[in-house]
């Protein structure tokens, strides 16, 4: 079985790997760092983020899920709604940024992406309708 201290290590070595843009690689040793700490919520968000560099979006949300439901926070919140952004999922995203806003109601951020989010959802409504 593995040790947290192996999942330090491991987490330790993903920064690192990510730091010089190897993201594969540290989305790799991220994971070896929850099979020995599953259920630390910053190695997953850690995951999260390498996830979206690759574009591997959907994998980016089930990460950052899984981390707000160990450690609700801001910035969790946030890399949801961007990881839902990505995949024109503008409804969810629009409810994550909300839910950020609700955590840190003057993010001048938070409100910028909530902002994109509509503007995206009126344009796809408006596409819907001339097609139909």
């Amino acid at each position: 079985m593995a040790t947290c201290a192996s999942g330090a290590s491991a987490y330790h070595e993903a920064n690192a790997l990510f730091v010089d843009g190897e993201y594969e690689a540290s989305v790799v040793a991220y994971g070896r760092a929850l099979e020995a700490d599953p259920n630390n919520a910053t190695y997953f968000s850690k995951r999260a983020i390498a996830q979206m560099r690759l574009g591997n979006h959907i994998d980016a949300v089930a990460d950052v899920s899984k981390s707000l439901k160990l450690a609700p926070d801001f910035k969790g919140y946030l890399l949801k709604g961007e990881a839902l952004f990505s995949t024109d999922e503008y409804d969810t995203a629009s409810l994550a940024f909300k839910r950020a806003l609700e955590l840190a109601p003057d993010s001048i951020v938070a409100r910028r992406w909530l902002r994109k989010c509509e503007v995206r959802a009126e344009r796809l409504v408006r596409i819907l309708r001339a097609r139909a």
